[in-house]
C-alpha cells in the first residue's frame, strides 16, 4: 500500500518535472547546448535514482517490477527536459534517467524500509536542487571571482532552508499517518495456552481467503514490550510470517506454533485454516520488513512493516 510519503515524492519528481520543462523552454535561448546536456543527464539520473529507491522498496523481492517502473519514469523525465534543448540533450536525459532507474531500484531492493525513506529523501534534495543549475548557467551578468553584492550568500542559504523544510513536510506525512493507523491493540492480561499467565500486547495479524495480505500490514510495538502476534489464517493454504535481522528475547514458557526457519530470527506458521501464535520481546528499535515465504505469496503482496520504537 502505497503511504502518504511515497505519494510526496511522486508529486515532487512529477512538479519537478514539470518546472524543468517549463523553465528550459523559457531559458533555452540563452542556453548552450552543453547546458542542456549537463542539466538533463542531472535531472534525468535523479530523478531515475529517487523513482528507483522508491520503487525498489515498495516492491521488494519483484525487482522485475520496480525496474521497469524506474527505468520509464526517469527516461521519460530525462527525455521530456531536454526536448527544449534538442536532440543531443534528450538523448542524454533518456539515457540518465534510464541508468539512474535501474541502479535505484536495485539499491531499492537491497536495503531496509528504514534505510530507503533516508536515501529517498537524500535523492529527492538533489533532483530538486538539480533545478538550480537553470539560474547559475542562465546567468549571463555573473562575473567570475567577483562578488556584486556582500549578501550573495542569502540566496543559497534560503534554497536550502526551503527545500529541507519542504522534505521533512513530506516526511512527517509518513511518520503521522503511520502513528494514526498503527495498530494499537490493548495490553491485557491473559492465558496462553494454559501455561502461564503473562502481561503481554495482544496482535492478531489476519489472512483472509485469496487476499494474498496481511490484516494489518503496519505493526507498531515498543522496545523492551512483552508482545503476543497472532497469525489467524482464514484462508485454504497455509501461510507464515517471517522477520530478519531483529533481536528478539523469546518467552521460553510458551510454544510457537509451526516451523522454524534456519536463517531467519522470527518465524511463524499457520497451517490452512488454523491459527498460530507466538510470545517474545523485541530488543532492539528499527523498522523491519516481515513476509510470507511460501513461494509466490510475497511477490503477490503479502508483506508489512513491523515497527519497533
Amino acid at each position: 500500500m502505497v503511504s502518504l510519503f511515497q505519494l510526496f515524492v511522486l508529486a515532487t519528481l512529477l512538479l519537478s518535472t514539470v518546472l524543468a520543462i517549463f523553465i528550459a523552454f523559457k531559458l533555452r535561448e540563452r542556453l548552450t547546448t552543453m547546458h542542456g546536456m549537463v542539466i538533463t543527464m542531472a535531472l534525468g539520473m535523479n530523478i531515475g535514482l529517487t523513482s528507483g529507491v522508491l520503487f525498489g522498496s515498495l516492491y521488494q523481492g519483484n525487482l522485475y517490477l520496480s525496474t521497469i517502473i524506474s527505468i520509464a519514469i526517469g527516461a521519460l523525465a530525462g527525455l521530456a527536459c531536454g526536448i527544449s534543448f534538442g536532440l543531443l540533450p534528450s538523448l542524454e536525459g533518456f539515457m540518465s534517467g534510464l541508468m539512474g532507474g535501474m541502479m535505484g531500484a536495485m539499491l531499492g531492493e537491497m536495503i531496509t524500509l528504514e534505510q530507503s525513506a533516508i536515501l529517498t529523501n537524500i535523492m529527492l534534495a538533489l533532483t530538486t536542487s538539480s533545478l538550480l543549475l537553470f539560474q547559475v548557467f542562465s546567468s549571463s551578468k555573473a562575473k567570475a571571482n567577483n562578488i556584486e553584492k556582500k549578501g550573495w550568500f542569502w540566496k543559497p542559504f534560503f534554497t536550502f532552508v526551503f527545500v529541507s523544510s519542504f522534505l521533512l513536510f513530506g516526511y512527517q506525512l509518513d511518520n503521522n499517518t503511520n502513528n494514526y493507523n498503527s495498530t494499537s491493540p490493548d495490553t491485557k492480561h491473559h492465558d496462553l495456552r494454559g501455561n502461564q499467565s503473562d502481561l503481554a500486547q495482544q496482535i492478531k495479524i489476519n489472512v483472509t481467503p485469496s487476499s494474498y495480505a496481511y490484516t494489518p500490514s503496519e505493526i507498531i510495538v515498543k522496545e523492551s514490550q512483552l508482545i503476543t502476534i497472532a497469525l489467524v489464517n482464514d484462508d485454504s493454504v497455509e501461510h507464515d510470517i517471517e522477520i530478519k535481522k531483529i533481536m528478539i528475547e523469546e518467552n521460553t514458557n510458551t510454544k510457537k506454533s509451526g516451523h522454524v526457519h534456519g536463517k531467519a530470527d522470527f518465524h511463524l506458521h499457520a497451517s490452512a485454516k488454523a491459527e498460530a501464535e507466538f510470545t517474545f520481546t523485541p530488543l532492539q528499535k528499527g523498522v523491519y520488513e516481515f513476509y510470507c515465504t511460501i513461494p509466490g505469496h510475497k511477490e503477490s503482496g503479502m508483506k508489512g512493516s513491523f515497527i519497533v520504537m
